[in-house]
């Protein structure tokens, strides 16, 4: 088993460290990152808007009018309704970062060519109108792609030096505004291009075939029960050998969750069920305490752990743990590269995520409403509000309950192991001590 562990980790570290140092996936995941808190603030107010009470709703009308919800929602609507624009901007200036080049002009190119392959329309007495739709989630994949392929081509026409050259003496801000002239014109130019080219085809513009031909399979299959036991098992494995997978397998799927996530917004807004089960939150419901759902480990530790290390360990790791943060168990029980722990550290959130996903399915458990939440938002409470109500805690209690149990077992067998230990180093010092002295 060490030897077969041993191989595992060398294939999936060499795996992982190619993957975290891809410019490309990194300038994602670095910009969903740099976008997250603005949507964090938005699900809030979303929260605050659409609490589900309607006692709640009623007094703060009286307080605040009867259109208090629609404009405290102004603020998310922004962020949500526009976030492929702050997305393609903030692609592209994460790669051009990576690259050492002007990153706010490579933004503002990434932003223009988006603009210019989002189809619009001119209506007599109110102008061009842009299809809001493909400004939002829809409109993610454009965005991403462009930007990294405006960067790349940008990137390469600046190494070409194929720019106007500034005498000496010129401000580096005005050197490099017009080093960045020439470039910028010619691959907005090909943009151009590419968007009259589809105008010619059935799909009539880039966003509606990518989103028929890419996003939608890839989507369909990503966010289905098949692709939820992928997504959870990919991030366990990875993390069986220390490696922290979590960031990187969601700035991956995450375009995939946010339309799903839009449509259940959406939904609830109207009252209705959302459609979709697999969204972010889904998942942010699975892992209380961590990857591996570690919380259930962490009280089993706490009321039938024997041995003193594990109570240490269960005692230092229960307040992170409450805010989804298990380092602190991970190394120190340790679970990783442990063979005995990995087994439930792997098996449990595949349980988990059945167990959710047939409650939802079935109608038991009410399914996500999109609302983000801070991923350290300790469970029970990330329930009901991302479910908005009851059933999102009930699910949350049953499965921490489901995850003791299947972690107790393996717990035991080590639990007895460090008891076997404990009591020979105590023996051992006992022996040590009343051991004569000659002098």
């Amino acid at each position: 088993m060490s030897a077969f562990l041993a191989r595992l980790e060398i294939k999936l570290m060499s795996f992982a460290g190619r993957m975290a140092q891809q410019r490309h996936l990194g300038a994602i995941r670095d910009a969903y990152i740099a976008f997250m808190p603005f949507i964090i603030v938005g699900s809030l107010l979303l929260v605050i808007s659409s609490f589900p009470s309607e006692t709640y709703q009623q007094m703060m009308a009286r307080i605040f009018g009867e259109q208090w919800s629609y404009i405290i929602e102004i603020p998310f609507n922004v962020i949500f309704s526009t976030m492929a624009l702050f997305i393609s901007f903030m692609v592209a200036y994460r790669l051009a970062e990576r690259y050492d080049i002007d990153k706010v002009s490579a933004g503002i190119l990434s932003l223009a060519a988006f603009w210019i392959l989002t189809p619009f329309q001119k209506v007599e007495g109110l102008g061009v109108v842009i299809p809001m739709e493909w400004i939002g989630s829809k409109g993610l994949f454009v965005a991403m792609i462009g930007g990294l392929v405006c960067t790349e081509l940008f990137t390469w026409l600046l190494r070409k030096k194929i720019a106007i050259s500034m005498p000496d003496g010129v401000p580096p801000e005005v050197q490099r505004s017009f080093s960045a002239l020439i470039p910028a014109l010619l691959v907005l130019s090909l943009v151009l291009i590419v968007r009259v080219l589809f105008e010619a085809t059935p799909y009539e513009t880039i966003h509606q075939f990518i989103y028929e031909v890419l996003a939608s399979p890839i989507r369909h299959f990503g966010t289905s029960f098949i692709g939820a036991l992928l997504t959870t098992f990919s991030i366990t494995l990875l993390w069986s050998v220390g490696i922290n997978s979590g960031s990187m397998v969601n700035s991956i799927l995450r375009p995939f969750w946010m339309e799903n996530q839009m449509d259940n917004i959406s939904a609830a807004q109207a009252g209705l069920t959302p459609p979709h089960i697999i969204t972010e939150q889904f998942f942010d419901m699975i892992w209380m305490g961590g990857s591996g759902a570690t919380l259930s480990l962490i009280i089993a530790m706490l009321i039938f752990a024997r041995s003193q290390h594990i109570k240490n360990v269960s005692r230092l790791a229960a307040g992170s743990s409450i805010f989804n943060i298990n380092e602190p168990v991970l190394f120190g029980l340790p679970v990783i590269m442990n063979p005995v722990m990995l087994i439930p550290f792997n098996l449990v959130p595949l349980v988990l995520v059945t167990v959710q996903y047939v409650a939802m399915s079935t109608g038991l458990i009410s399914p996500t409403t999109g609302v983000y939440i801070p991923w350290t938002l300790p469970p029970v409470i990330s329930g009901f509000i991302v479910t908005g109500g009851f059933s999102g805690a009930i699910i949350q209690l049953i499965n921490l309950t489901i995850g003791v149990i299947i972690y107790l077992p393996f717990l035991r067998i080590i639990d007895k192991q460090y008891r076997a230990s404990e009591s020979t180093e105590a023996d051992n010092a006992l022996n040590v001590k009343q051991q004569p002295a000659y002098s």
